[in-house]
């Protein structure tokens, strides 16, 4: 069974001198170099991101196919679950049939207790999957830690719905993967997933969660990916070449050293993201 608990954010104040940036955090001074961060289960990954992720960031995956953006997804998942944190598994793409037997082999390797700390809500069985008998027969047996979505279809309610999932569920350190906002932008239109981002991706930063949210290349105008990219704190692409797979980060927050940005050619083995390592 999932545990919820509600959590009020922690609120942080800047502070701007010649000399350094303080961050105030109940009283108490600290220099930015010693804010915590928090891994995205893949070390290579961290070490670009200069340590990880600050709490509160939400991070766009703009990928190409087969670029194996869902590993990065499952190394995320995993390294929250491993931590003891929850985790919010939205997925607009895949029937449940297909997100459980997707979730089997991360299953076997997540630590005892982890059904207490995932969620994984079925957003496509009443949008995409029209109501079919076929996925809301799944819910017979379905594991206790898979759950419909009745009002994924409509924007306006889903937006309500998710509304209590933050003030009711959301704890600090929660991790979020939306999967994916290009499906969304399909069953919803341009207009509702820009209000649903605009609003969502700043509430998650006030939380303090650490998000992950899935954007298809050359799936949507270049406006709708501006506006994307402006809210949101970090953007990395995948892309791929001549079976070649790269990641390069867009835009990296508080991220400030040129390494952080120059592309990187990765591949994957089994459900493992490798990088090569790079030359002198």
């Amino acid at each position: 069974m999932f545990i919820y608990r509600r959590v009020v954010s922690t609120v942080y104040i800047y502070v701007h001198n010649p000399h350094k940036t303080l961050l105030i955090h109940g009283g108490v001074e600290m220099s930015m170099g010693q804010e915590k961060r928090y891994s995205t289960g893949l070390q290579d990954l961290d070490r670009i991101l200069e340590g990880g992720l600050f709490l509160g960031e939400n991070v766009v995956w703009e990928a190409e196919s087969g670029t194996f953006a869902r590993e990065f997804m499952d190394a995320f998942i995993k390294q929250g679950i491993v931590d003891g944190s929850c985790v919010i598994y939205l997925d607009f793409i895949y029937p449940p049939q297909a997100v459980l037997f997707h979730f089997q082999p991360l299953i076997k390797q997540l630590p005892k207790g982890w059904e207490n700390r995932l969620l994984v809500l079925d957003c496509f069985s009443d949008a995409g999957g029209q109501g079919e008998l076929v996925f809301n027969d799944f819910y017979d047996q379905a594991p206790p830690w898979i759950r419909k979505v009745p009002s994924s279809r409509d924007p306006e309610r889903f937006h309500h719905f998710f509304g209590r999932i933050e003030r009711e569920f959301v704890t600090l350190g929660t991790r979020l993967v939306f999967y994916s906002l290009s499906m969304m932008e399909q069953i919803w239109g341009q207009d509702a997933v820009n209000a649903f981002f605009s609003h969502v991706c700043p509430a998650l930063y006030a939380y303090e969660t650490l998000a992950y949210w899935l954007l298809m290349k050359h799936a949507h105008p270049p406006d709708f990916i501006a506006r994307i990219e402006h809210t949101t704190q970090v953007v990395v692409d995948l892309s791929r070449e001549q079976n070649r797979t790269y990641l390069s980060v867009k835009k990296g927050g508080r991220r400030y050293s040129p390494s952080a940005y120059k592309e990187r050619e990765y591949m994957a083995k089994g459900s493992e993201i490798l990088f090569k390592k790079r030359t002198p």
